[in-house]
């Protein structure tokens, strides 16, 4: 070990170190690559002038970086490699503190696939301005970096709400022979595209994606179209968030589902690599917003770009995960804020608030994928009760739970969803704060998932290793009775979601975490008269989820 070859002055120093790392342990396994690391240094100098030194050994080889402290406060940000990284943290000779993380990919085959989507008739060029290398491998190095980061602050967050650092793998980890990202070449032509909605470009990229050889009920995708393009406008006054939408073609940011979909006129205010990350989130420097698309949450910097999009990216993302959407928090417009996650002092944002409307007062725009008709569904609650074998889909809408010929058959109606008004503020205060994620301000980053959330979640097939996990009960059943409202459950019931079905906002939610869970429960019949149609979510012990959407 390479602690053994320290020279006493050396132990003496880091024993009696002030430098503390609050979120990890020393000698701690993690199944992701860019680690976030918090801590305070308690005796340093007040002018924050100083800067902490790390540095990096893995496989013989060490990098160094240095990194800002500001009142005590520290962040830090590492690209570990596989296996054994020894990290050691200096701030003045005196003080030293060793950390070894080892970084090790859960086995499994579910696993998140990033894609680089080009059009035909399309040079796979993203939008940009002429300073910025937009090529097809530029534009994967940005996507790469953006999935890590997600990856990343999806296993903070969840640490954070006392679940554990869980998070799910991405495709390069399951299988090293593919890259970080792959590059998709669509059949579809490029200047369709540009005249397509966005809900219709998901439709024909999940198709085409589950019919090509990546095709697979393990990969949820995360796409990015390369051919999306800011019109460009003459006007200056400032525009709301959906103007300029309606001046951009090929623009998505839709989730649900097999895919999480989005456009790329922001990608050009992404890092190509990890030392980017952070000078490119403070970057103050103005959108010019007559010729790129400005999707900052009514910053106007190309930081804030970064954070919006890359934000807007998770948020969809967790929407293939089965999650809603949540008053606030990360399922919210808690995602704006994801800058604050990895800056410490007087640089950090301040806080955009986390509510219904934007900053015009106008309902935020905020899209989902919702499926009005069952297909391929596993088990539908009108049946008789019916055993879930290993690998069963009962998520609605799931690419996953579509085979190739029900594809090629079907067309999926798909609903854009609009982000709730105010109207619904009453409603979702069902969702208490014993509820909410009580670690919600950890950090001071004010980003956090709701406790509905981080338990759903947690218990999730994608997030868990699915060997000797769900496979072991073959004859496991779920099912709902909307004339009892009564869910019965052998495996075990984890937590049961009541949604508005025309929003997919969550009315209220019960979670069962201890060791025994639930195997009946009746939903009391509490929710608004204003909603008539509501959809019930229920995941079960081994990560299978139910949604059956009823009238009342």
């Amino acid at each position: 070990m390479v602690m053994d070859n320290r020279t006493n002055e050396e132990n003496k120093n880091e024993q009696n170190s002030s430098i503390f790392i609050t979120n990890f342990q020393n000698g701690e396994n993690v199944n992701y690559s860019l680690v976030l690391i918090k801590g305070i240094i308690t005796r340093c100098n007040a002018n924050n002038q100083d800067k902490l030194l790390c540095s990096v050994t893995s496989e013989g080889v060490q990098r160094k970086s240095q990194w800002n402290v500001h009142n005590g406060e520290f962040k830090i940000l590492l690209d570990l490699k596989k296996g054994e990284n020894v990290v050691e943290l200096e701030y003045t000779e005196q003080q030293r503190r060793t950390l070894i993380l080892d970084y090790t990919p859960r086995k499994t085959n579910l696993r998140v696939t990033p894609v680089y989507i080009i059009c035909q008739g399309h040079d796979g060029c993203f939008q940009s301005p002429p300073d910025v290398n937009n090529t097809i491998e530029s534009a994967c190095a940005r996507i790469a970096i953006g999935s890590k980061l997600i990856q990343s602050i999806t296993a903070e967050k969840l640490y954070e709400s006392g679940v554990g650092r869980k998070t799910f793998q991405l495709e390069h980890e399951v299988n090293p022979k593919k890259p970080e990202c792959i590059v998709f070449r669509s059949s579809l032509n490029v200047n369709k595209a540009r005249k397509m909605k966005q809900a219709e470009l998901w439709s024909h990229f999940g198709r085409e994606l589950m019919l090509s050889d990546l095709g697979s009920n393990e990969r949820k995708f995360l796409g990015f179209i390369s051919c999306t393009r800011f019109k460009g406008t003459d006007v200056d006054k400032p525009m709301t968030h959906d103007e300029i939408v309606s001046l951009t073609e090929a623009y998505a940011a839709l989730g649900g589902g097999g895919l999480a979909l989005f456009g790329t006129a922001c990608l050009y205010t992404w890092p190509s690599a990890v030392e980017d990350i952070l000078p490119k989130f403070l970057d103050s420097t103005p959108v010019n917003t007559r010729r790129f698309m400005d999707d900052s949450g009514y910053r106007g910097t190309l930081g804030g770009c970064f954070a919006t999009t890359l934000g807007s990216v998770f948020h969809e993302l967790g929407h293939t995960f089965d999650l809603g959407h949540t008053k606030d928090g990360i399922m919210g417009r808690g995602f704006d804020n994801i800058d604050r996650v990895f800056i410490v002092g007087e640089k950090r944002p301040a806080i955009i608030k986390d509510t219904m409307n934007n900053y015009n007062g106008k309902p935020v725009q905020h899209s989902t994928v919702s499926l009005q008709r069952n297909i391929s569904v596993t088990m539908n609650v009108a049946e008789p009760m019916r055993v879930l074998g290993p690998r069963s889909k009962t998520t609605l809408g799931n690419f996953a739970s579509m085979t190739k010929s029900d594809i090629a058959r079907r067309s999926p109606n798909v609903t854009p969803i609009t982000r709730p008004s105010s109207v619904y503020s009453n409603i979702t205060n069902r969702l208490s704060d014993s509820k909410r994620n009580i670690n919600r301000s950890n950090g001071n980053d004010s980003v956090y998932w709701t406790r509905n959330c981080a338990v759903l979640l947690s218990y999730h097939r994608w997030f868990n290793n699915e060997y000797g996990r769900e496979r072991q009960a073959i004859t496991r059943y779920l099912k709902f009775d909307k004339n009892k409202m009564l869910i019965l459950s052998t495996a075990g019931i984890r937590i049961v979601e009541v949604r508005d079905d025309a929003n997919g906002m969550v009315l209220d939610s019960y979670e069962f975490t201890d060791l025994l869970p639930e195997k009946r429960f009746l939903v009391p019949f509490t929710f608004s008269p204003k909603t008539k149609v509501l959809t019930i979510v229920v995941e079960d012990d081994l990560g299978n989820v139910l949604k059956q959407t009823f009238a009342y």
